[in-house]
């Protein structure tokens, strides 16, 4: 019987952990539990709204013949990584006490730059070198890229269990 109310207890600890829900890491949560930079690269992230990042490159101009004709094609290759709302994200490091970077996938220089900076709120989101009409220069994987626009939405998202004793 014992054993029972032990294992009942267990299922419903670990399904209310489960069910933690996520809410906005801010600033304000950061400074009231002093969270150091070994605590904070513990602590799991998530995406609350997809970001798209897009860059793209000129091609050469390609000319042929044809049909006695000349043929010119010109264009771009429009690269794009997007990454989805609820994606889990860790972080990478932490520039100062306002900001730190967030990798979402594996890779040489990966990840994105969040920060309150320039929230009302104090949320983490998206950090651009600047944003211009909805679209934000960023920096990924060693390269410039575009956030398109509504990535500026994008905040972290944490869980927190607190225990009472």
């Amino acid at each position: 019987m014992q054993m029972l109310k032990w294992c009942c207890a267990a299922g419903i600890l670990l399904f209310a952990s489960a069910c933690s829900p996520k809410i906005p890491f801010t600033q304000a949560v950061r400074d009231q539990y002093k969270l150091t930079p070994e605590e904070l690269k513990g602590i799991q992230f998530y995406l609350s709204d997809p970001i798209a990042l897009r860059k793209g490159e000129a091609n050469e101009n390609q000319k042929s013949t044809e049909d006695g004709k000349l043929i010119i094609e010109s264009g771009k290759t429009i690269d794009q990584v997007t990454i989805k709302s609820n994606t889990e994200g860790a972080v990478e490091s932490i520039p100062d006490l306002k900001s730190m970077t967030v990798s979402f996938e594996e890779g040489a220089e990966k990840y994105l730059v969040f920060s309150s900076v320039k929230s009302r709120n104090g949320f983490y989101s998206l950090q651009a070198l600047n944003w211009e009409n909805g679209r934000g220069k960023v920096s990924y994987a060693g390269q410039t890229w575009y956030a398109s626009p509504g990535s500026d939405q994008a905040i972290l998202l944490f869980k927190m269990k607190s225990i009472k004793s």
